[in-house]
Parts: structure tokens; sequence; C-alpha cells
């Protein structure tokens, strides 16, 4: 809409201070009227506390379905703020717009709300930032960008959220943002987390149900001083299965502790390509050592399971062990590399020809197979398989052997079995 400047602020040869400052007065109020009048009817443009809805008790409620677009720094002077349905606070930038309450108590909440509460380019300062929950709204959303929590030593508490996500956001000098109840996703990308000497940036506590998972990539954590960057209780359920605590290309710097609670070991973790922890893996081992327990062979050149009792190797990870089998417990199918080496004998026939194949869920794989012909009873002969298949969660890995000359027993002497990610 055009300016309709009345002319008598103007005129050809103004030249004073005074002049000059009806111009600016008349063009200031016009704005005004543009901004929070008709022209956007569901859009407050606010350069101070008084532009905010008036607080009652110190509580400003805002309007449902208004947004609220934060020009500079707002100080509302000891009240907080209530959202109402579908309110939505925005600010020019992060770096220049920022809502603080000077005279509110640190340990009440600045931002209070049950809702949807989109925000974007605003930063927050306060002793305690946020009170958000939206139990009772199926719905609730919080989806937020370019929003920076400055000097907060509470960021505060997330609750009961269909999905939470943050994009190109920042805790600056800020800590203890904390997510109870039940939330679908909690995912930050491109974000900083630089925290506070002796807190939890950010804390997954064991009241926590995740139905699909939590997510952070491209983000940098910055933890010192007895800090932890992110802790996420071994007891938060992850109703959606394994490998749903994800952590991508992110960097952990500061010395001090930077995953606390779940960490790479756990079959929810998928930890990739980040810097300063150590990644999560997808690989498992099994072996014994002068075994002596003979695998019986009912019927001639039919496989049977290697008999004797294996000890899982020191790296294991979402892989469960039992008796001569590793059973895949990781939540995504992918191929994985399966390499034995193994000694093997006969227990009564000088001469024999033993076949070993590794079997997936109970049925050998045919491009595995090996053979070897012992020269001797009771003469070990080295022998190696190895396979590329699909694993997928609850499938299980053995080594099977076959006596192709007689059904004569055999013994597996020596076993080392790997399953490794192929990629």
């Amino acid at each position: 809409m055009p300016l309709a400047i009345n002319p008598k602020f103007i005129s050809q040869d103004m030249t004073t201070d005074a002049e000059l400052d009806l111009v600016e007065s008349g063009l200031q109020t016009q704005i005004t009227n543009i901004t929070n009048n008709s022209p956007f009817p569901n859009m407050i443009f606010v350069n101070e506390k008084s532009d905010f809805p008036a607080a009652v008790s110190d509580v400003i409620t805002l309007a449902d379905n208004v947004t609220y677009f934060i020009t500079t720094t707002v100080d509302l002077t000891g009240s907080r703020l209530v959202a109402g349905q579908n309110t939505t606070i925005i600010g020019g930038s992060s770096e220049s717009c920022y809502l603080i309450s000077t005279g509110l108590s640190s340990s009440t909440a600045l931002i209070t709300s049950n809702y949807s509460l989109p925000m974007r380019n605003v930063s927050i300062t306060h002793g305690t930032a946020l009170d958000l929950d939206g139990t009772g709204n199926a719905s609730a959303a919080l989806d937020w960008f370019g929003v920076n929590f400055v000097n907060c030593a509470i960021v505060g508490t997330i609750k009961t959220y269909s999905n939470f996500i943050m994009t190109d956001c920042a805790l600056l000098n800020s800590a203890n943002m904390k997510f109870d109840g039940t939330i679908a996703t909690v995912g930050f990308l491109q974000c900083i987390f630089s925290g506070i000497a002796g807190q939890k940036t950010l804390e997954f506590p064991s009241t926590l149900t995740i139905t699909r998972r939590i997510r952070v990539t491209l983000s940098s954590f910055v933890a010192f001083g007895g800090a932890t960057a992110i802790h996420v209780s071994p007891s938060v359920v992850f109703s959606s299965g394994a490998e749903n605590y994800i952590l991508l290309y992110c960097n952990f710097s500061g010395g001090a502790t930077y995953v606390g609670g779940t960490d790479y070991t756990s079959n929810n973790a998928l930890f990739q390509n980040c810097k300063g922890i150590t990644n999560s893996s997808n690989q498992a081992q099994m072996y014994f050592t002068n075994n002596a327990t003979p695998t019986p062979i009912a019927t001639q050149s039919v496989f049977e399971k290697a008999e004797g009792t294996t000890t899982v190797g020191g790296i294991n990870q979402k892989f469960t062990h039992t008796i001569g089998r590793l059973t895949y417990t990781g939540g995504i199918t992918k191929e994985f590399v399966i390499t034995t080496t193994c000694a093997i004998n006969s227990v009564s026939d000088a001469s024999i020809i033993i076949l070993a194949r590794i079997a997936k869920n109970g049925a050998t794989i045919p491009e595995s197979e090996y053979q070897i012909t012992t020269s001797g009873i009771k003469m070990d002969e080295h022998l190696d398989c190895q396979a590329v298949v699909v694993l997928a969660q609850n499938d299980y890995i053995e080594l099977y052997v076959a006596n192709d000359t007689s059904a004569s027993s055999i013994i597996v002497t020596e076993l080392n079995l790997s399953v490794r990610a192929s990629g």
C-alpha cells in the first residue's frame, strides 16, 4: 500500500530539523497503522512490550492464530508470555531480535504453551526459557528455525509433542533442555550447542518415550568443566525399535562428557561419522580353541551345526551371542561380510572329505562352501569360509559342517567367526 503523506509535512525548501521531525513522525504513524491494522489482521509487529496484549498479573496471553513479529530487543519487564493456539513468534534476525524480561524470577519460564508454537529468527534470554506441554493436543508440534537460547541456565522442558524439530538454531551458554512425556521425533539439524559447566545441555530422561527417533545431524557440541553434551537415559523407551538414537556428522569438543547414559555400544545407538566420540558399528565375533566336542554326522554329505562352546569376542555391537550363534539385533537391514576360520579333524577315519558352510537362520549358504581332505585320524586341517549376506533384525549366523565321505563324526577344534557390516 503506498504511503499517503499529508502534503503539509513536505515543502520544497524544507531545511529545519523540526520539519524533518514532522515528516518522520508522519511516516512512523502511517507505518504503524499499516503493520498493526487491516492489511495484516493476523500479524502484530512488536517494537516494545506495549505492542503485546496487556499483561494481567504479569501474564501476557498471546492471541490464537496471530503472528507476533519481534523487531528488536523487547523487554517484558517482569511479565511472561503464554502462547495461544497456533500462536507464532518470529523475528527479523536472531542476532538482533531478543525476548527478555527484566525482573521476572529466573525460575519462572519466560514462554509457556500447551499448543504448537512455531518460532523463527529470534533469541531468548532468561534464567528459565520454556515450559511447553502439549499433553492433550495430539497434533501439537514444534518447528523452530534460527532460534537461539542465550545465557539460559535452564532452557526448559518440552513434553508430549507429536514432533520437535530445530534447524539452524543454537544453545549459547545455555543448558538443561529436557524432553519428557511421549514424543515421536526429536530432531536437530545444523545446530550449535555450547553448554554450561557441570550441566547437561540436552537431556532425555527415563520418563521419556520416543515413538520414532532422536536424530541430531550436522551439529556441533561444546562441553567443558564437567558438563554433559547429550544425555539419553538407558531407560528411555524407543517404541519403534533399535538404532533410533541417531548422531550423524556431529562434532564434539571441550573435553568434558560428550555422550552420557546411552553410548555407542547400545542397540539403540546409530552414531556415524561423528568426531570426538566413538562411532557405533554392526559387528560381532565368536570363537573357541581346543574344542573336543564332536559334531555327530547322521547322514553322509548332510550338513550339521558345528558343536562346541563358543565365547563372544571383545567387540560386539548389534548382535547377541548364544552358543555357536550370533543373532543380529540392529534395526536396519543391511549387507554383512561373514568370515570363518577353523581347524577340523576326523574322529575315526584316516582320510575323509569335510565340507563347511556358513548358515543363515539354519539354512546353509552354498556359495560359502569350502572343503578339505584330512590326511589322518585327528589330524587338524585348516579351512576358511566367507559369505556376503543380507541380515534383518533377528536373523542369525552359525557354522555347519558335513562329512562327504562317510557318516562318521568330525571335530571342529578351532573356530573364529566374525560378522561385519559391509558399508
